[in-house]
């Protein structure tokens, strides 16, 4: 992985390691927003205790989105830190950030969620504003739907072995190119793959084209989004 001065990677709860941040802050020159979960229990701890101290000088922002049938609200409340409170390195932001979703059908609501995520982050509270925590915090969530969701439920990669021939990496890429590239479908991934298994010159003819937009315009081999 190259240097990334000026970047913000975003990391789910799995990636709570402080090597990880070590790597990307050091290392990569960039920095890092994390999720915080009961797998790093002490600093969620710590985290939630000095928002909750903070309350009345936490920053905050909210977005409201109306889209397929669903509302949803989602705010973030957010702080400076210090490592010596943490115990974890480069932690110079907390965040609280609440999501809540209604399902509404024929003008009622149907269902409604509501979750809490803490977040830890590398960059200071006043060098980004809480709208533009929202949005990393949202894009993230964008690549986990659109991408490792796919994967992991079109393609059951999480129960795929290949890793012990030592192909994984390859076999990671080649999923992902083919998640990104069926994301252009507007129908769901499974019916484009079938299609796919029974005209294979659908595929032979991505192999041929210059670019993506010819193949489609092409072979039109979907109903594009």
């Amino acid at each position: 992985m190259p240097e990334l001065p000026g970047c913000v990677m975003t990391f789910d709860a799995l990636h709570t390691v402080k090597e990880s941040i070590e790597i990307v802050v050091v290392d990569k020159l960039a920095d890092v927003l994390i999720c915080v979960k009961d797998n790093a229990s002490a600093l969620r701890c710590r985290v939630e205790k000095h928002l909750n101290r903070r309350k009345k000088t936490l920053q905050v922002a909210e977005t409201v989105d109306h889209a397929h049938g669903r509302i949803e609200r989602r705010s973030v409340q957010m702080a400076p830190i210090s490592p010596a409170k943490t115990g974890w390195p480069h932690t110079h932001t907390a965040c609280r950030v609440t999501r809540e979703r209604q399902l509404i059908r024929r003008g009622q609501t149907v269902e409604t969620s509501h979750e809490l995520v803490l977040y830890i982050a590398s960059f200071s509270a006043d060098s980004r504003s809480p709208e533009e925590v929202l949005k990393l915090v949202r894009g993230h969530w964008g690549i986990e739907n659109c991408l490792h969701h796919r994967k992991d439920r079109s393609m059951d990669e999480d129960r795929n072995r290949a890793s012990a021939t030592k192909i994984g990496r390859v076999m990671c890429c080649l999923r992902s190119i083919t998640a990104l590239v069926l994301g252009r479908a507007k129908e769901s991934l499974s019916v484009v793959q079938r299609r796919f298994s029974r005209k294979t010159h659908l595929l032979i003819g991505l192999l041929a084209c210059g670019s993506l937009d010819e193949w489609e315009r092409k072979y039109k081999p979907y109903k594009l989004a």
